[in-house]
């Protein structure tokens, strides 16, 4: 089993990581554009199997250099450059595993040549995205399904600096983008736009975690779970704690990519912000243990079976120290679950197809709790 990981950064490190305690896998290729990120991956890996290139993930002949005779390919890199790496990794013949989209609508768009092609790639396969293959097991129990909202929640514990700076735990050009964007609901077979941090509401996740504001966002399985949820559904959303600092940001036109002159030179607002924004990648991974981040992915589905009216409830609660502790990798809650989708497809285990979380079988929850990850589940009348 051969795999290329194409993104070297906190969560493409961490896969890699991961990925060598699988004894299946033969050779792990770590690629990014910073050459020297990528080689620093390798080294401190230290595994003959582990293999690091340059790559620029927005030119497709540089991508498929790297996938030729690759089983499977875990794209980790900007969401931006998915269709250009699921491309390359169509056409040399590699299955395909990602972790976020900037546009998932677009991405199922080339199903079919991927079934033709009698491959598989596997879209939004990252953190919380991957209830969406409980809410799936949830809506095939009922009878007819009319919501699903989804609850991600955190906190910090432990931190001593009354004023922190803005320093996302995962990729900060991400980060500030998932807060630029208007959220999306779905509801009654309609696509909606609403204004950036509204829908605040208090939630009351279970414990430790307990009450906490959370606002909607533009999030991927509000656009996939209707599609792939056939039961009647009217209304999909997605809430998680605001992110003040990143609002405050982009409101003062910190994150336009537009120059901006300042004293006679021309610079963006935002290349001066990542620059100063410290890369979760460069940090001790040992560090999170000074601040650790209790966790919390949730949703609710709620629908009728047998004419009584009735609500799932189900999620993982989790803290960043015992991934940490677990699996020796920061936010092993994302890169756990994209190295168990690359096992699955590299033994042909999964339909051809561009499927989301919620179109795996359910022996990937199964696979999930042989490595450590298991789910609550609670039914409630209405």
């Amino acid at each position: 089993m051969r795999v290329s990981v194409i993104g070297m950064g906190v969560q493409g490190s961490a896969i890699a990581s991961v990925l060598t305690r699988v004894k299946e896998v033969s050779e792990i290729v770590c690629a990014d554009v910073n050459l020297v990120r990528a080689k620093r991956t390798a080294d401190k890996l230290n595994d003959y199997r582990v293999r690091y290139c340059q790559v620029d993930a927005n030119n497709l002949s540089d991508v498929k250099k790297v996938t030729e005779g690759t089983d499977v390919v875990i794209n980790a890199s900007l969401p931006w450059f998915n269709l250009t790496v699921m491309a390359a990794a169509l056409d040399t013949g590699s299955h395909y595993v990602d972790l976020a989209s900037d546009d998932p609508l677009e991405q199922l768009k080339s199903d079919d040549k991927w079934r033709r092609a009698g491959l598989t790639a596997v879209i939004t396969q990252g953190g919380p995205f991957v209830i969406n293959a409980l809410v799936k097991s949830a809506a095939d129990s009922l009878d007819r399904v009319d919501e699903i909202r989804l609850r991600h929640g955190w906190r910090r514990i432990g931190e001593k600096d009354l004023v922190s700076s803005w320093s996302p735990s995962w990729s900060p050009e991400v980060a500030l983008s998932e807060w630029e964007s208007d959220p999306i609901i779905y509801n009654d077979g309609e696509y909606e736009r609403r204004p950036m941090f509204s829908g605040i509401e208090e939630y009351r996740f279970p414990s430790p975690l307990g009450l906490l504001a959370v606002c909607s966002v533009d999030y991927e399985p509000v656009y996939t779970l209707p599609r792939l949820v056939d039961k009647g559904v009217r209304y999909v959303d997605c809430k998680i704690p605001p992110d003040p600092l990143a609002g405050a940001l982009i409101k003062m036109g910190l994150a336009r990519r537009e120059p901006l002159e300042v004293k006679g030179v021309k610079i963006a607002p935002r290349d001066v912000l990542m620059a100063l924004t410290p890369q979760p990648a460069d940090l001790d991974e040992k560090s999170v243990t000074h601040s650790d981040v209790l966790l919390c992915y949730l949703a609710e589905v709620e629908g009728e079976k047998a004419g009584e009216r009735l609500i799932h409830t189900l999620y993982r609660a989790f803290s960043a120290s015992g991934d940490l502790k677990r699996h020796g990798v920061r936010w092993a809650n994302v890169s756990v679950p994209a190295v168990v989708t690359a096992i699955m497809l590299a033994k042909n285990e999964v339909e051809p197809g561009v499927v989301p979380p919620e179109g795996l079988l359910s022996s990937f929850l199964t696979r999930l709790g042989e490595w450590g990850m298991t789910f609550q589940r609670s039914i409630t009348k209405k």
